[in-house]
């Protein structure tokens, strides 16, 4: 599907961004496996030669 809408409660947002350890989410891993945010970080994207 595509989605076309999304609500946020505004207790979610940090300066206007999503924050998504303050939401708490959940992710299904697979299997009976899921994975929990509790810390982020960022991290610039590597440069690959045109090689």
């Amino acid at each position: 599907g595509e989605v076309v809408g999304v609500h946020i409660d505004d207790a979610y947002l940090k300066d206007g961004i999503f924050d998504i350890v303050r939401a708490g989410n959940v992710g299904r891993l697979g299997y009976m496996d899921y994975a929990s945010i509790d810390e982020i970080f960022s991290m610039r994207r590597p440069r690959w030669g045109k090689d």
